[in-house]
């Protein structure tokens, strides 16, 4: 049996039990696609099945996006990762945030808080200088770069305000020129449209996630991306659709160097940990120039990428030089993935957490 009548047969056994009513699974190795799977429906009333083209949110799964826009720059010389943000961004430089660096916003050591109040109406969370205004006035709750707190929501917006500062061009101008005009296959979008949307297959909370909450608009997270004001926006902390194929064609291009040299690639998953020791069993916080980093203890970052809320995941191995994506229409735990991963001998820490937003 192939590799993709496998993980065909792994993914059929999920969906038929009804534990998943959707699922793709595509994986790229030597810069080739050797796997390309889906089942499942398209809605949940099952009267369409999905296919490779079909489009899922995939929440923090797009950060994967900014993190390699700053790397660019980075590659370029535009910009350095010990850069103080306030050489580019003087409004930021206040209430203790004046020596910030861009790596304390890329290894999400800022002290910023993930939600703020200016996020209590979806018509403020996208406007997008109301967001990077009240961003550069906030107060850290510790002093930048002594401590790791994942930066679920606020990581897009001050990356992209980074891009922005920086070339004078809006996020979604710079990676339109530098990213998606140089991918191999664009099914990774931020910024829905009319002919993107038909793609987007319905998806569901499971009853084993529970509902985010807070006191901003922000939440839950399931009804936020059903939004159309915030499908249409651009979010780069969380707010793309992509295919499993669109993904792991993403990170196949990271491998082979069509964003930045292999070098680069190496300095952007290295570890830029604050805290000396590993995270524990219910910490997700391990990260080198925006990317999660995992793989065995020796070389931490020899599989790097990012999830997303609900399970969607995009990432890479550039040992084995493997690159794979995941999509689901269910938004939970997702026991086949550690299946399908385990097929194609992913290598990843057991301490590895997915990433709640």
């Amino acid at each position: 049996m192939t590799l993709q009548q496998q993980a065909q047969k792994i993914i059929d056994r999920y969906v038929d039990s009804g534990s998943e009513n959707s699922l793709q699974f595509c994986v790229f190795k030597d810069g080739e696609c050797i796997i390309d799977v889906h089942s499942g429906f398209f809605d949940f009333d099952k009267t369409r099945p999905i296919d490779s083209d079909t489009l899922f949110p995939v929440y923090s799964t797009t950060k994967t996006l900014a993190a390699t826009a700053a790397n660019i720059l980075i590659d370029r010389g535009a910009v350095s990762e010990k850069t103080p943000v306030r050489e580019y961004w003087p409004e930021f430089a206040c209430n203790g945030k004046e020596n910030t660096l861009l790596q304390h916003l890329l290894n999400h050591s800022s002290g910023l808080p993930q939600r703020f109040p200016e996020q209590r109406t979806l018509e403020l969370v996208c406007n997008w200088e109301a967001m990077t205004g009240a961003i550069a006035k906030i107060r850290p709750d510790w002093l930048p770069g002594t401590r790791t707190r994942y930066q679920s929501l606020t990581f897009g917006w001050v990356i992209g305000e980074t891009v922005r500062r920086i070339t004078g061009k809006s996020f979604k101008e710079f990676i339109s020129e530098k990213i998606f005009s140089r991918t191999s296959r664009q099914d990774f979008y931020i910024g829905m449209d009319d002919e993107t949307e038909k793609r987007a297959a319905e998806f569901r909370l499971a009853p084993s996630l529970p509902h985010s909450s807070s006191d901003t608009a922000c939440d839950p997270l399931d009804e936020l991306m059903r939004q159309k004001i915030i499908r249409r926006a651009i979010h780069p902390g969380f707010n793309g659709f992509a295919s499993a194929r669109g993904l792991a064609s993403f990170y196949n291009d990271l491998l082979n160097e069509r964003f930045f040299s292999r070098s680069m690639l190496l300095r952007a998953t290295t570890m830029h940990r604050p805290e000396p020791e590993l995270p524990t069993q219910n910490s997700w916080n391990t990260f080198g120039n925006g990317y999660a980093l995992s793989g065995p203890v020796d070389d931490v970052g020899q599989v790097f990428g990012h999830g997303g809320y609900g399970g969607s995941d995009g990432l890479a191995d550039r040992k084995q030089n493997i690159a794979v994506g995941f999509t689901c229409g269910v938004l939970g735990g997702h026991p086949c993935k550690d299946e399908l991963f385990k097929l194609i001998g992913l290598i990843q820490r057991e301490n590895w957490i997915e990433p709640q937003h």
